[in-house]
C-alpha cells in the first residue's frame, strides 16, 4: 500500500481515581492519591456551558446521542451523492461515492483509489469534516474542548446568544482551530456556525466563513440539520454565498453498527498516518 505520513500530536489524558481514607492523614507512597478536584471555570467559561447545556437540550439532549452508537446519513456534495457513517464513541468513519472511498480505521485514515477527488486532497481531512459540522453541538462535549461565553451579539440585523470554541493543545489535526456559534435567544437552537480552517495554513488562518444551518429534521428524538451553505464572514457581518451547499438525507442513528469491518483499509488504497 502506499502510504503517506501526517504527524499530529496526540490527546493524551489521564484520569486520576482517588480513595478516600477515614483518617486525614496525608497518604504514603504506597497509599492511593486524594481525588483531584475538577478545575475550576471562569465566569465566561461557566456561562458558556450553561447556554451549550440550553442548546444540547434543545437538540434533543447529550443523554440521546450517547445513547446510539452510529451515524450514517446521505451527502449530496454538489450533486455527487456521498454516503458516510461513523461510530460516535471512537470515530471511525467510512464514506463512499461513485469515484471513490474514504475511510477512518482508528489508525490510519484511507483513501481508494486515492484522495485526489475529495476536498483538500487529503482522506485525513477529509474523513470527519461533514461530520463535525452535523454533529455539533453535541460533539463540543468532547474531551479538549474550551467553550467561552462570547455575548449577545446582532448579524445582519437579528439577535443571537454567541459562543466561542478552542481546543486545548494536541486536541484533533488542528488544534489552533476557532468556532463561534450563533444561537436563537429564544430556542437555543444553532443557526449559524462560524469558523477558522488552520489545517493547511496555520499563520494565515481566520474567522472568514459563516455556515448557515436550516431545514432542521427530528431524527429519532434529536434535531439535525439537513441543509448547511456557506457565505462570506468579515468583522461579525454575513455576505454572499460561497456557492459550497451542503444537504443531509436518509440521516439515521444506529444502536449497532453490525458490520465494523467497513472502516478498515481497503487493499491497494492510499494511508495517511495520523
Amino acid at each position: 500500500m502506499k502510504k503517506t505520513r501526517i504527524f499530529c500530536s496526540a490527546c493524551l489524558i489521564a484520569l486520576v481515581i482517588g480513595c478516600k481514607s477515614e483518617k486525614k492523614e496525608v497518604p504514603t507512597e504506597t497509599e492511593a492519591p486524594m481525588e483531584r478536584e475538577a478545575p475550576l471555570l471562569s465566569t465566561e467559561e461557566k456561562k458558556g456551558q450553561d447556554l451549550l447545556e440550553k442548546c444540547l437540550i434543545a437538540h434533543g439532549g447529550l443523554e440521546q446521542w450517547r445513547s446510539f452508537e452510529g451515524l450514517e446519513y446521505q451527502l449530496n456534495d454538489k450533486g455527487k451523492m456521498v454516503y458516510q457513517i461513523t461510530h460516535l464513541r471512537d470515530r471511525r468513519a467510512y464514506l463512499k461515492s461513485k469515484k471513490y472511498e474514504v475511510g477512518f480505521n482508528g489508525k490510519v485514515a484511507w483513501s481508494l483509489p486515492n484522495a485526489e477527488q475529495v476536498s483538500g486532497g487529503s482522506a485525513a481531512f477529509y474523513y470527519n469534516l461533514d461530520f463535525y459540522f452535523i454533529g455539533v453541538p453535541f460533539l463540543l462535549k468532547d474531551p479538549g474542548v474550551v467553550v467561552h461565553y462570547a455575548g449577545k451579539v446582532v448579524v445582519n440585523g437579528q439577535d443571537y446568544e454567541s459562543l466561542k470554541v478552542t481546543f486545548g493543545s494536541g486536541v484533533g489535526l488542528t488544534p489552533e482551530d476557532v468556532y463561534y456559534l450563533y444561537l436563537d435567544p429564544k430556542t437555543y437552537m444553532l443557526q449559524i456556525l462560524t469558523y477558522s480552517i488552520s489545517y493547511f495554513d496555520r499563520e494565515n488562518a481566520g474567522v472568514n466563513s459563516a455556515k448557515v444551518y436550516s431545514d432542521y429534521v427530528d431524527v429519532q428524538g434529536l434535531k439535525m440539520p439537513t441543509k448547511m451553505e456557506n457565505f462570506e464572514w468579515k468583522d461579525g457581518s454575513m455576505g454572499k454565498s460561497k456557492d459550497h451547499l451542503r444537504l443531509f438525507k436518509d440521516i439515521r442513528f444506529l444502536t449497532k453498527i453490525t458490520d465494523e469491518s467497513v472502516f478498515e483499509v481497503r487493499p491497494g488504497a492510499v494511508e495517511e498516518k495520523i
